[in-house]
């Protein structure tokens, strides 16, 4: 709903809608209390500066973006690369985003910049190149800043994530930020030198750094980190605590911190779930922050897209729904203050008693089988610790029947982290099957097959005879390194602790498989041995599982060494709901407030008012566009005027979508909000409720809306209501009505002439209390998935914290490689009245770089029912799994119909999430 007639008669402007309703009328929605989002304007906790408002690479070049769009977020920093730079983020074909270049462009707009060092070297992860090109490149660098005149440098930042970019054959990494540290004061004394940018395992890895930056006197001015992960970013304010007991126990600072890079890529799109981010970084106070770079240089990181799509340069811009969420926070002034989530270091909020689910077998290529993912409760098989200790030489073989292909999957994975490890992967990075195996940054050999994995049961094999590695799929060799010089016993002497069948060292998707025969041996099998293992059960001699026990938690190693296995399964009983955040300012006697990250009903509580009466609030949002979609701007949710009572007004928020940012302006009454009158309902009698629409709603059998529609045709109706269970109509239309102590909704649609309409509501057995009536143009989302298709394919997203580089998908599924002329997506949809509507589409692109960078265009035709075909244009997305939406008009009868897409004759290939239809409304 986008605006509301409050009470029981009033007045409704109509415009665009942001949350889908289905068609037909439905029961109420499940009811559950309201999540309370809590702010205390009388608790400032710091002037506003726009803190996280920065972003890593978000400035290309002069003009690349524009003025307008940067001013319009008042960025406090950016981290940019350094003068010379060689890096190519991400496929660029030169560098981009010298800070030489861009420096003058952020000190209009009141920014600073870091100068990020490491980014001399061309490729990400660094590949060093001596000593001596190090400290020759960053004098040169620091002379070159100093020499340009920038007034706006923030700080130098010595090097990114060194966890494990940093190798430790280079040397030691505190001895070399030591040696750095005293160059760059010996040539620049004053400008502030940042760092160590860790982006993982923050309390392990500060102690030692701040300790030996103590010992050798070389503390950063600016200490910084990353908060990346989809959960554990999540907790910065634990992490900025636990820093702060560490430079007391130190006696160091209190230092700035600087979060230079925040979240993650599912994040990267979503106005809601970056609202979280913005919320805890604020009740952090640290001094800077920058949203990560995920996808594009010169876009404020996904705040913007290039007009016509593709991954060029966006000079010429468009706003994503990112960019408002971002033009909110810049248009707060005064105070930021006291905001208590419910959750305030979550990402979800788990309500139940978790019970782990019994693991399973099922049939395979020789008896039992494991399967892991997909349907099955079992999630992986960690194997015991050590359990590679001596061996060098070596065979990994084992039967996977692949279900569906994730990039970067792991069959097996040994290690100790992500900085030492060696795995299978069936399909790396939309490359093919790869064996790697590393000791650290720079370290890395591989083995490459031919292509990926397929689905279906194959046999694969990995073995190493000396430095001969070979990579084998159903017995025969799929690639070769002659010079794999390192082997197991490399791996920290064998001792590695994390060794797993189906899971990643990395935030990787689990494997979606079934696996059966794992072996390993201590030496290299022969071709004919690897061959004579297709047609019977393995041996290995220093572990074997044939996962042909009964379902149970451990699986017995037949080697006779006991290396047994355990299965780790997910667990039941537990729902996980969506956890609000939200920041807030207050300037004078206006305060405003953004939240999101919510589904469903939330009660926003604002204390600390500073003036008497009633308060009038206007709540507004932004939806997810897609990380490629366009944004026309913010929307009005609804507006009233609620009593202040003790300083405080409660404010009921409902139907939130998790996805979408909001945002409520607080400010005295001075008469009735423009567009929402609210008046009493026919028959009625008032109640008050803090949990209700302006606080008080009406009672009885009977209640008539009135409403002025913009246009004939078909809308949606959410009648929001309290009370017991009773059977009733809305608008003529049968609806039952659940038992609801607190408020519910229950939804309906009904077929408006132009102009003046009444729209009644008739109780049968009782009363209810009825709050608000919402009533907005049809619009109902089809997902794709829920299509029936032809030469294309179903892609599913895993979402799990596993899956860190899971981009966010409507429905976490879409069907993909409409490549083939008679690749067809049919999806049914029914609509109450017939009439002209738009199809908003929402869709990537396959093709190469180049192809989009010179935005070139890919088609499709769709049809209602048998009608005529007609076009329809995609403008290329900068990546695949990047949502774009394009629009087309189609005529639909009343009632069920199906549409129909097809690539047919028209260029490139298609991949689509979802089809909303709604009313068009002139």
């Amino acid at each position: 709903m986008l605006r509301r007639t409050t009470g029981v008669a009033g007045l409704l402007i109509i415009v665009s809608s942001v949350i889908a309703h289905p068609g037909a009328a439905q029961a109420a929605q499940a009811e559950r209390p309201p999540m309370v989002l809590a702010v205390d304007l009388s608790k400032p906790i710091k002037p506003v500066d726009q803190a996280a408002s920065g972003s890593l690479y978000g400035l290309g070049d002069e003009g690349w973006p524009a003025d307008k769009w940067i001013a319009g977020i008042k960025p406090k920093m950016f981290t940019q690369p350094p003068p010379g730079a060689t890096h190519q983020p991400n496929g660029e074909p030169a560098p981009v985003g010298d800070t030489l270049k861009v420096w003058p462009v952020a000190k209009r707009h009141g920014a600073t910049v870091t100068v990020r060092l490491p980014d001399i070297f061309p490729s990400f992860p660094y590949v060093w190149q001596g000593d001596d090109y190090w400290y020759g490149q960053v004098e040169k660098m620091v002379r070159a800043t100093l020499a340009s005149g920038a007034d706006n440098i923030y700080g130098y930042e010595i090097w990114n994530e060194p966890q494990w970019t940093w190798n430790p054959a280079w040397g030691d990494f505190f001895a070399m930020w030591a040696k750095t540290h005293r160059l760059i004061r010996s040539i620049d004394p004053d400008t502030p030198i940042i760092g160590p940018s860790y982006d993982r395992d923050y309390e392990v890895g500060l102690r030692p750094f701040l300790t030996a930056a103590v010992a050798s006197d070389t503390v950063p001015d600016i200490v910084s980190w990353h908060e990346l992960g989809p959960v554990t970013g999540m907790q910065v304010e634990t992490h900025v605590d636990q820093y702060r007991a560490l430079e007391k126990e130190l006696g160091v600072g209190p230092l700035p911190i600087s979060i230079n890079e925040y979240g993650s890529p599912r994040d990267a799109g979503v106005p809601g779930w970056l609202t979280r981010f913005v919320a805890k970084l604020e009740r952090s106070r640290v001094d800077t922050a920058n949203l990560a770079f995920w996808h594009k240089p010169g876009r404020l990181a996904d705040l913007l897209v290039p007009k016509g799509g593709g991954s060029g340069p966006a000079r010429e811009a468009d706003p994503t729904g990112n960019y408002w969420l971002y033009q909110w926070y810049a248009g707060m002034t005064g105070r930021m203050v006291q905001v208590t989530p419910p959750a305030p270091t979550a990402r979800w909020i788990e309500v139940g008693t978790p019970v782990p689910s019994a693991p399973t077998r099922s049939a395979g290529r020789f008896g039992g089988a494991i399967p892991l993912n997909g349907e099955a409760p079992n999630r992986h098989v960690t194997m015991p610790a050590g359990v590679l200790r001596g061996v060098s030489d070596f065979t990994i073989a084992t039967w996977v029947n692949l279900a569906s292909v994730a990039d970067w999957a792991r069959i097996f994975d040994f290690g100790t982290g992500t900085s030492v490890n060696m795995f299978l992967t069936p399909r790396a990075g939309g490359g093919g099957l790869r064996f790697s195996i590393t000791t650290g940054p720079g370290a890395e050999q591989q083995i490459n097959g031919t292509g990926p994995l397929p689905t279906g049961w194959h046999h694969v094999a990995v073995t190493k005879d000396g430095t001969t590695g070979t990579l084998w799929v159903d017995g025969a060799p799929v690639g070769t390194n002659p010079n794999l010089t390192i082997g197991p016993a490399d791996l920290n002497a064998g001792d590695t602790p994390n060794n797993w069948i189906g899971r990643s060292q990395y935030p990787d998707p689990l494997l979606d498989a079934t696996v059966d025969d794992f072996n390993i041996y201590d030496r290299a099998l022969t071709a004919a041995e690897v061959q004579a293992l297709q047609t019977a059960p393995g041996a290995g001699n220093v572990l074997a599982y044939h996962f042909d026990e009964t379902a149970a938690p451990t699986t017995p190693d037949a080697s006779g060494n006991g290396h047994d296995g355990t299965v780790t399964t997910g667990v039941t009983g537990v729902s996980q709901l969506p956890a609000p955040d939200g920041f807030a300012s207050v300037d004078g006697r206006t305060a405003k407030v953004v939240f999101g990250g919510g589904s469903g009903d939330l009660q926003l509580k604002v204390a600390g008012i500073p003036f008497r009466g009633r308060a009038d609030v206007r709540v507004f949002a932004t939806e997810w566009t897609g990380t490629d979609g366009v944004s026309a701007g913010p929307v009005p949710v609804f507006g009233g005027t609620y009593p202040v009572r003790d300083g405080a007004i409660s404010v009921p928020v409902s139907d939130m979508d998790d996805t979408t940012a909001y945002l409520a302006v607080v400010r005295p009454a001075t008469g009735p909000v423009p567009s929402y009158h609210r008046s009493e309902a026919f028959d009625g009698r008032s109640r008050t409720s803090p949990l209700a629409s302006e606080n008080h709603y009406a009672t009885g059998r009977n209640f008539t809306f009135t409403v002025d529609a913009p246009a004939a045709g078909a809308y949606d109706l959410a009648l929001r209501y309290t009370g017991g269970a009773a059977e009733g109509s809305i608008a003529g239309r049968p609806v039952s009505f659940p038992a609801a102590d607190g408020f519910a909704t229950v939804r309906s649609t009904a077929v408006l002439r132009k102009g003046h309409n009444q729209i009644k509501v008739n109780i049968r057995g009782g009363t209810l209390g009825a709050d608000y009536l919402d009533i907005s143009p049809f619009r109902t989302r089809v997902q794709a998935e829920s299509g029936t298709w032809t030469d294309a394919s179903l892609t599913r997203i895993d979402m799990s914290e596993a899956n860190f580089f899971a981009p966010y998908v409507s429905g976490n599924a879409y069907v993909a490689d409409f490549a083939l002329p008679s690749s067809t997506l049919r999806l049914p949809v029914s609509v109450p009245a017939a009439g002209r509507y738009r199809l908003t589409i929402g869709y990537s692109t396959a093709g190469t770089e180049a192809e989009r960078r010179a935005q070139i265009k890919s088609g499709q035709l769709v049809r209602v029912n048998d009608g005529p075909w007609q076009p329809v244009s995609y403008e290329p997305t900068q990546f695949r799994q990047m949502i774009r939406q394009t629009t087309v008009q189609v005529d639909l009868p009343a009632g069920a119909s199906t549409l129909a897409f097809t690539k047919s004759d028209q260029p490139g290939t298609v991949d689509l999430d979802y089809v909303d239809v709604s009313k068009t409304i002139n």
